[in-house]
């Protein structure tokens, strides 16, 4: 007796063990795939340049993120040698800028989002926040305590291996220390967050232009130079002037000649710069130097001129002609004037008119001659008008008529796959009369000698162009001698890339699907307008179970193995392209038998 339950015991315990060592095994070889699902973003990828990289929680390959991606919980963002990203944080107007060779990571917890910088530099502006408004919290982690920036505009350094430099810009931060102490930050403080807590610094240095992370604006014609102007040095010490691409490239660009003198000039071209001050003593021992600060300098572009483009002749059949003035505004543009004379010396003005909402007008009855116009401008951030280029334009009357141009298609808006491309076509009147047409374009805010001009002898062209974005388009008929018959037709055409077709949403859009008993269920999906089929992927355990493709917007399906599956479906467009991202829906089909497991009725043991 003892002997047979040794043996059922023995039999127990080996087959559990392999149980034990299957289930094991099948956790350890398991693919996983990971949806973030539900999960909301943290913030959003704002602008990007050059090349940005991020790695999920979950994943130890780098991977490429552009303009107006999510980033999630535990994500982290890189930047290259002259790679900058704003990264914008969801439901707030809170973002921060990201430098170049910069890492950083972006987490949740406790109702706040937690900032840890690995390496480089960044710019916070939480300024207008507050712990109240819904958001929570936004705060600098630290090994031996953490930065409350909410509230606050500051600026965030590290080095490999360092403290964290910080520099409260504008509003107020608080030091939270291990051991419960706190520290307030007020505008103007810097200090170095490292192993022994927050170290402040003492300097009693003031900048006070330019003033920190608000942009420049010039005149890309007239660069004027950027005045530099500080207090708090020591007195009796010589400020330099140190200016470069980057925080690690920074030369020599000028140096005061007398002690107390507190302003330098430089004249910088349009992109970004980093800068900063040095003091030294009469005999050049250094003595103090301030934090290292980003100016961005960007270029003033008035309103775009559309008509009439810049030494256009204009053949008018009657003694006078109406001309009409038309203008396409920038968003910080508040006010244009218009002036126009028929002299060179601006000396015999017909009239000058000032619009804030309009963008156009018609000038009535001008004779024939030569024409002189300017258009000046007011922006919403400055009372300094803006003076655009002066420009010209002449009347010509003609005895016979004059060729009517109009556009063949509706070129507001042309959408592209692959690579952008002006598609123009157009309709003349007196086209026997026509030997050739001229057609001009240029992307929308460069100067007028930008223009690139092609001549065909058929009323269309189709060209490529270097980057997707607005452009301004004229064609004019010629005639055997190149002379131009009639006005231009112009117009403004906008570039942008074709969008992708939404994701299809199963039938029912929420639950979980249900099969029957013997795996059968029917499936039915939206419709999705510019589909030529679609793509369906049903998947269990995360493996892929079946790929289908499908013509039509639903089938049946029979046979499914029990269990709850995972599926999705794309769209796939004419060009072959996929959809978006499709959410994941549930398949359960029912693990259910109809025949009877069988009875053990009797049991001897010996």
């Amino acid at each position: 007796m003892k002997s047979q339950w040794k043996r059922l015991v023995f039999a127990a315990f080996i087959s559990s063990s392999i149980f034990a060592m299957t289930w094991l095994w099948y956790k350890s070889t398991e693919n996983k795939i990971t949806f973030h699902g539900n999960e909301k973003p943290l913030a959003y990828v704002g602008k990007a340049f050059e090349d940005i990289q991020r790695r999920p929680a979950s994943r130890l390959l780098w991977q490429s993120v552009f303009t107006g991606e999510p980033l999630y919980n535990g994500e982290a963002i890189r930047t290259s040698a002259k790679g900058e990203v704003r990264i914008q944080f969801a439901g707030s107007d809170r973002y921060l800028d990201l430098e170049p060779e910069s890492l950083i990571v972006i987490k949740q917890a406790q109702g706040e989002i937690a900032l840890d910088l690995m390496e480089g530099s960044l710019f916070v502006n939480a300024k207008s926040a507050n712990k109240q408004d819904g958001n929570g919290g936004l705060v600098l982690n630290s090994a031996n305590g953490k930065v409350d920036l909410t509230g606050a505009s500051a600026s965030l350094s590290k080095s490999v291996g360092s403290g964290v430099g910080v520099q409260v810009l504008d509003g107020t931060a608080s030091l939270l220390g291990k051991d419960g102490s706190s520290q307030s930050l007020v505008t103007g403080s810097m200090g170095e967050l490292g192993i022994t807590g927050l170290k402040m610094n003492s300097s009693k240095l003031e900048i006070i232009s330019p003033v920190a992370q608000k942009p420049i604006f010039m005149d890309p014609d007239d660069i004027q130079p950027v005045i530099f102007k500080w207090k708090g040095f020591p007195p009796q010490t010589i400020v330099t002037l140190y200016i470069g691409p980057t925080r690690k490239e920074m030369n020599e660009s000028g140096r005061t000649t007398l002690a107390n003198i507190n302003e330098l000039n430089a004249k910088l071209p349009i992109g970004r710069h980093f800068w900063k001050l040095t003091a030294s003593d009469l005999h050049g021992k250094a003595i103090e130097e301030s934090s290292v600060y980003r100016t961005e300098i960007l270029a003033r572009l008035g309103p775009t001129v559309i008509s009439p483009l810049a030494d256009a002749l204009i053949l008018s059949p009657n003694a006078l002609q109406d001309v009409n003035f038309k203008w396409q505004k920038g968003e910080e543009t508040r006010q244009v004037t218009v002036m126009v004379w028929s002299d060179n010396l601006m000396k015999k003005q017909i009239t000058s008119q000032t619009f804030q909402k309009d963008e156009g007008f018609v000038l009535p009855a001008l004779k024939e001659g030569t024409y002189y116009w300017r258009m000046s401008s007011y922006f919403s951030d400055s009372n300094k008008i803006f003076n655009g280029k002066l420009q010209k334009f002449s009347i010509r009357k003609k005895a016979r008529d004059p060729v009517i141009l109009t556009w063949g298609m509706s070129p507001e808006k042309q959408y592209f796959v692959e690579k952008p491309i002006l598609d123009m076509s157009w309709l003349a009147n007196h086209a026997e009369e026509i030997a050739k047409y001229r057609v001009k374009y240029q992307e929308e805010g460069a100067a007028p000698e930008a223009f690139k001009t092609v001549e065909v002898d058929v009323k269309a062209l189709n060209t490529p162009v270097d980057k997707p974005g607005r452009y301004i388009a004229s064609i004019e008929a010629l005639d055997k001698d190149g002379e131009v018959m009639g006005q231009p037709l112009q117009k403004a055409i906008a570039l942008v890339p074709l969008p992708l077709l939404p994701a299809p949403k199963f039938f029912p859009e929420n639950g979980v699907l249900q099969a029957t008993n013997e795996g059968r269920v029917e499936l039915k999906w939206q419709n999705i307008n510019g589909a030529k089929k679609y793509e369906m992927t049903i998947m269990s355990d995360g493996k892929d179970l079946k790929k289908t493709t499908y013509v039509k917007n639903s089938t049946s399906l029979k046979g499914l193995p029990p269990g709850e599956h995972e599926l999705h479906i794309y769209a796939v467009d004419e060009y072959g392209r996929s959809s978006e991202k499709p959410e994941i829906r549930k398949l359960n089909v029912p693990d259910v038998s109809n025949l009877k497991a069988p009875t053990l009725k009797k049991v001897q043991v010996n």
